[in-house]
């Protein structure tokens, strides 16, 4: 990890944070922080982008497990760990502002499946960590290598489920005209892309620089740039400046000298994240430039908290976890053994029929355990169309999860009656 980049770029968060909350005092806005008010919408604003990034590192984490990318073990674990931290975030911003983020019964719905989807994650990193501390024991390294791509089977389509669900729940509070079939790929598509940048400034502080994943993120910055310029275009209700941030500014990338320069790349990745920001404060106040034009220092107050605490929470967590994360070497896109921290898969080249791959045998009885427990889960309550899948998935992660204990509990037991 490079300390000294880490430590630059959390000082400068805490230094612009006292010097925003000062100016709080001069401009007037320092009641907007202490008082719960309900008509300052921007705490709302970062409820929303903290939420898109608790959603983007276990998406794009799981995303390369399904598809078989290879990626070394310390890249998935950050971006696990950046999607806990980033929902710690987005918890705290909606238990201090809980006036101004305001939610109807569908979104506190939407709410119970991001901590579902949260609770998930967990057990997706936890998995990782135990094997990653188990690596000496091949017996029970194996058995958590079986179940990493079934979770990752579970988990794929829950968040994709979640934040469709979230972002057309919230469509109906924020701006109605955000409602139909394509607004779901697009929030899917940003948060992918989030994702992205995500891994490259977390990535940059391990002093590291994977072309694989800034050729990922250029292709995804054009495909959000389509999707940008048809609503701005075509449907005239787009946000101008975030295309500029988020889509055009990217394009940097295309010059060595900021591609190949650390402090380039973090710009790029900034300016990104900033685009994201000003696309959520667009949503909320239908507005393409209300984030510039009712710019106060409270607003940046919380957004360089929130900034600080993501930092601290990561940098910390990644501190007292180092001995999981340290290796010499970084592998995208290329074969090894230890990619990903998974046992080496003998029969990685054999060709299975449709769903009998062995994470398909894996997973098939607790999905269908899961979709049993949501059909009754939705035949109880009245909250069903949102919480029904995000409840079955919580069912067959669990059941998941249980495999490798039985599965050694069991092996245990018959070595011991053979003595």
């Amino acid at each position: 990890m490079n300390n000294k980049v880490v430590t630059i770029v959390f000082i400068g968060l805490c230094l612009l944070l006292l010097l925003s909350v000062g100016g709080s005092f001069w401009d007037g806005s320092f009641d907007l922080l202490l008082h719960n008010g309900g008509n300052w919408k921007f705490p709302r604003t970062l409820f929303i982008f903290w939420v898109g990034m608790s959603q983007a590192g276990v998406l794009l984490s799981a995303f390369l497990l399904v598809m078989k990318v290879k990626i070394h073990r310390r890249t998935s674990l950050l971006l696990e760990l950046s999607s806990l931290c980033s929902l710690v975030v987005a918890v705290a911003f909606a238990a201090l502002y809980s006036s101004s983020v305001k939610m109807n019964s569908d979104v506190h719905s939407d709410v119970y499946g991001i901590g579902i989807v949260g609770f998930i994650s967990l057990l997706f990193f936890v998995t990782h960590l135990v094997a990653a501390d188990s690596a000496e024991d091949a017996s029970l390294c194996k058995e958590l290598a079986k179940i990493r791509r079934p979770l990752a089977w579970i988990l794929l389509p829950t968040v994709f489920w979640v934040v469709s669900e979230f972002a057309l729940d919230y469509a109906k509070i924020e701006n109605s005209m955000w409602q139909g079939a394509f607004f779901p790929l697009y929030v899917v598509s940003i948060v992918f892309y989030m994702g992205l940048s995500n891994s490259i400034a977390l990535l940059s502080f391990e002093n590291y620089y994977n072309r694989l994943i800034e050729r990922f993120l250029m292709l995804c910055s054009w495909f959000v740039s389509l999707l940008f310029l048809w609503l701005i275009l075509l449907k005239g209700m787009g946000s101008y400046t975030a295309f500029v941030f988020a889509c055009v500014l990217p394009q940097l990338l295309f010059f060595e000298v900021v591609r190949e320069n650390l402090w380039g790349r973090l710009l790029v990745v900034s300016s990104i994240l900033f685009g994201v920001l000003l696309k959520c404060d667009f949503v909320v106040n239908h507005n393409d430039y209300h984030f510039f034009s009712n710019a106060t220092f409270a607003n940046a107050s919380l957004m360089f908290a929130g900034g600080a605490l993501f930092v601290a929470l990561f940098f910390g967590v990644r501190f007292l976890l180092s001995r999981f994360f340290e290796n010499d070497e970084i592998l995208m896109g290329e074969e090894s053994d230890s990619s990903d921290g998974e046992v080496s898969d003998t029969d990685g080249q054999k060709y299975y029929s449709p769903f009998s791959a062995p994470e398909f045998k894996v997973v098939r009885l607790p999905v269908l355990c899961g979709v049993l427990a949501a059909v009754v889960y939705g035949y109880l309550t009245s909250d069903w169309i949102n919480l029904a899948g995000p409840f079955g998935a919580y069912v067959s992660s669990m059941l998941v999860c249980l495999q490798p204990l039985a599965h050694l509990g069991f092996s245990k037991k018959r070595k011991g009656g053979r003595k």
